[in-house]
């Protein structure tokens, strides 16, 4: 964290290696989840088949306001896709393969993700997800970190579990502001295109 008259005005997401960094204007967690989907897990695996940190098997997701303030070592970023019909887009670290950031069109820019075991950040981890979601495309049996008061979601096909999620999520997601620095999806059409890997669903090991 980075202070001024002992208040904290920003945060820093840094990859491994710490030669990628973003500063945020807000050190604020909005909401956490935890996500069994296949291209979390399958972005996770490529990264650290190329070097980075090793993925957890249920990947903690942790949102944060699209609000840049500071970018440090831009040159070494780079903007990836899974597949051509993807709708992510993550910031890798091309020296170490960390994910710093992810942007979503649901976010509509007003949020975005990071996975903490996936980079390195200063913000207080300890917030505890709201729900588990996608977890029909989960493939291990080990469900132990879902506690009972976590919502669990195999998809979004059903309309009642639809609804608890909504009533949860509607007021931990901040309303759209103008940022005072750049937002992230700005920060991605800044970096070094993006490269679409065409990665095939289900493999788990790469060339």
């Amino acid at each position: 964290l980075i202070y001024f008259n002992n208040i904290a005005i920003m945060s820093v997401i840094s990859c491994n290696c710490e030669k990628s960094q973003i500063y945020l204007n807000e050190n604020i967690i909005y909401y956490s989840l935890l996500c069994g989907c296949e291209d979390c897990r399958q972005a996770g695996e490529w990264g650290h088949f190329k070097g980075g940190p090793e993925p957890e098997k249920l990947q903690k997701l942790i949102y944060v306001r699209s609000d840049i303030k500071k970018i440090v070592g831009k040159q070494n970023m780079h903007a990836y896709q899974l597949r051509r019909d993807a709708r992510s887009t993550r910031i890798y670290c091309k020296k170490c393969y960390s994910i710093i950031g992810i942007d979503h069109p649901n976010y509509k820019d007003t949020v975005f993700m990071l996975i903490p075991q996936l980079c390195k950040t200063d913000l207080d981890l300890s917030i505890k997800p709201v729900a588990a979601i996608f977890m029909n495309d989960y493939p291990y049996k080990d469900l132990s970190m879902i506690s009972d008061d976590i919502l669990y979601l195999n998809d979004f096909e059903d309309d009642e579990k639809n609804k608890k999620f909504d009533a949860i999520m509607s007021p931990l997601r901040p309303k759209y502001q103008k940022p005072k620095g750049i937002s992230f999806r700005d920060l991605i059409k800044d970096v070094e295109g993006i490269t679409v890997l065409n990665l095939k669903k289900g493999v788990k090991t790469f060339n």
